[in-house]
């Protein structure tokens, strides 16, 4: 029956232009989705540069306020070192004051060294928030245009499987209840090729010679190592 290895050739290919076109169906959404995930993480990294430039602020205004206290200080020596009434006493507090104002001039460079990282974070912010919203509209386009597309590969499943139920009309009886559980267990791939060899396209088994008669002469063959519903490949 040569017409029945055509019959069986187009309906596999039926069943392969479904699996891709579902194929295609289930891509969209996976890669709306990655695209999302990527979106939320880079809110979230905005999210923690927020709260490191609030940290920073806060430890920049702690060291201002140990600064202006120092400064309290060091003018108060100072007062005092005007009025003292000895060498000794002049020397103690001449001491202090330097001492002071080594602290001081070393939290100043602190508090530069912070204000510097408030300004960097404040910029990287801007820039991960416009990434976010950047990358937003990127998926929103691709969904959009997915959206469409998905109407026209939902009518070309419609359409091949109204094929497949007409091509599966060559199958009938204990031959047809086979090939719908192998169909359900393996969708596209429940079928395969036979080439002039004689090797099973799925498990790349060879056929017992008979099994290769069989297969060649059109009739329904099962692969007895895979189990997939065998045809031979048509050759160009």
């Amino acid at each position: 029956m040569p017409g029945m290895t055509e019959a069986l050739a187009a309906l596999h290919r039926l069943h392969l232009d479904l699996q891709q076109v579902h194929e295609e169906l289930a891509r969209g959404p996976r890669q709306i989705k990655a695209r999302e995930q990527k979106i939320a993480a880079t809110w979230d990294a905005a999210a923690r540069l927020k709260e490191e430039l609030k940290q920073t602020r806060a430890a920049a205004d702690r060291k201002s306020l140990d600064l202006k206290g120092r400064e309290a200080k060091i003018a108060d020596l100072r007062v005092k070192l005007n009025a003292c009434s000895s060498n000794r006493e002049y020397d103690i507090l001449r001491g202090q004051i330097e001492a002071d104002e080594v602290a001081s001039s070393v939290l100043e460079d602190e508090i530069l060294e912070l204000l510097e990282k408030v300004d960097r974070l404040q910029r990287e912010i801007a820039d991960t928030e416009a990434k976010a919203q950047q990358l937003q509209r990127e998926c929103d386009a691709f969904a959009a245009a997915f959206a469409r597309s998905a109407e026209g590969l939902n009518q070309q499943a419609a359409d091949l499987q109204a094929g497949i139920r007409e091509a599966e009309r060559i199958l009938s009886g204990e031959t047809a209840e086979q090939y719908r559980r192998l169909i359900e267990a393996h969708g596209a791939d429940g079928m395969a090729s036979v080439d002039r060899h004689g090797v099973c396209s799925s498990c790349f088994v060879a056929l017992t010679p008979q099994g290769r008669v069989l297969v060649s002469t059109g009739e329904v063959v099962f692969c007895p190592s895979c189990g997939r519903l065998l045809y031979t490949a048509q050759e160009s």
